[in-house]
């Protein structure tokens, strides 16, 4: 009896073992934490271009402070990236396009606006946010129009709104 004990226990504990090492795992979809490549459109149809996504240090226009990149023209607390930008090629005179760039920080004291690189400095272009709609999750900036160049989302953090420092006075 003492011999089929321990047998009995040893099995157990074998069969325990195997439920722990091949249990079943439930796993759900993991959102991605980065942002989406910004992506281009043709304005019409049949126009023919080229779009590369480009990571930051790759941009044009940039510098270099406190080991981070940022867009030449702002300084640390005025803008950043916000993630890769895109570089337009191909496009015959007169032709365009829509380029979009994932806006994950709208709402939360950032404002942004996509810009586009000159040669020499970087030009603020006019940017429409678009909220998503009632199956989407995805907020995006963009710019309609836009002709072969370098572009990027430039973001800022604008903090806490201030508190007015004008104190309202009675009537008197």
């Amino acid at each position: 009896m003492k011999k089929t004990g321990k047998v009995l226990i040893a099995s157990l504990l074998v069969v325990g073992l195997l439920f722990v090492t091949f249990g079943s795992v439930f796993a759900g979809v993991i959102a991605p934490t980065g942002l989406t490549d910004p992506v281009a459109k043709e304005s019409f149809t049949g126009e023919k271009f080229t779009s590369l996504v480009l990571s930051p240090q790759y941009l044009p226009g940039t510098f270099e402070q406190g080991g981070l990149l940022y867009p030449k023209g702002f300084g640390p607390s005025q803008g950043q990236f916000s993630g890769s930008g895109l570089k337009i090629s191909g496009l015959k005179a007169g032709e365009t396009v829509t380029i979009s760039f994932d806006y994950k920080f709208y709402n939360f004291m950032w404002k942004g606006s996509i810009y586009k690189w000159d040669g020499t400095r970087w030009m603020k272009l006019d940017t429409k946010v678009v909220l998503p709609k009632a199956d989407e999750t995805m907020t995006w900036a963009t710019a309609t129009g836009v002709g072969n160049g370098t572009y990027a989302l430039i973001i800022g953090n604008y903090g806490v709104p201030a508190v007015p420092t004008v104190i309202p006075t009675e009537p008197t």
